[in-house]
């Protein structure tokens, strides 16, 4: 059965062929449902004017990937959009409406990303200031940093490899060798569902919820470890 996998793209160029390359290069063990959005998009632009207006773009983020569970995002770094907006804006945005979202950026001018997060060329830096740049990246909980040629394959990996390692994967599995049972436990939203009807919904990404009850379900397992050990 085929992982379906919500994917968030935000590049100021097309990203078209990019993204039939990774869908048809995983079309037999995936199925890939991406989220494209341009920046340089003109509905995105303040009126009379090319400049980006930054709501618009919350706005359109927010309508695409309501209700639709995503499992990850890419953003280029270097939108054009002026040195005030990049790509970490981006990030710090997403993660206001998706907090737990993880994400990769990438950029094909890492001096110059260098050079806006630490205020100056990495030659003209301190240490102290290289590493507060850094700090920036790592609380920003970036998974990766790629080289724009590279995050194609970049991402190719990091889904074969969550494909096998998914906690996720595994929690479907138990859930419909045990698909009649009914939920009555510590996440009221889904209570009255059955196994069968919770793990559909997770494959699917019908309902956003499902990553809190992902989320709830652990919480409770720890919980009763934490109580059984402490015992």
């Amino acid at each position: 059965m085929k992982q379906k996998k919500c994917i968030l793209v935000v590049d100021d160029k097309p990203q078209t062929a990019v993204i039939k390359s990774i869908t048809t290069r995983l079309s037999n063990d995936f199925d890939l449902d991406f989220i494209p959005i341009r920046t340089a998009d003109a509905k995105l632009k303040k009126d009379n004017s090319e400049e980006l207006d930054i709501d618009k773009l919350k706005n359109q983020i927010k309508e695409r990937i309501q209700q639709k569970r995503v499992d990850i995002a890419l953003t280029d770094f270097d939108l054009e959009c002026g040195d005030d907006f990049t790509g970490l804006n981006v990030i710090h945005m997403v993660r206001e409406i998706r907090p737990k979202l993880k994400f990769f950026i990438y950029s094909g001018n890492w001096n110059k990303v260098i050079a806006n997060v630490v205020g100056k060329e990495h030659n003209e830096a301190t240490i102290d200031e290289l590493v507060e740049g850094i700090n920036k990246l790592i609380k920003a909980q970036i998974i990766d940093c790629i080289d724009r040629t590279d995050y194609q394959e970049r991402l190719i990996e990091y889904l074969q490899k969550e494909q096998n390692d998914s906690v996720e994967q595994r929690l479907i599995k138990l859930l419909r060798s045990n698909k009649d049972f009914i939920f009555q436990s510590c996440y009221p939203e889904f209570q009255e569902k059955s196994f069968g009807e919770i793990a559909d919904i997770i494959e699917n990404n019908s309902d956003a919820r499902s990553e809190e009850w992902i989320d709830a379900i652990l919480s409770q397992t720890i919980a009763y470890l934490t109580t059984v050990n402490h015992e």
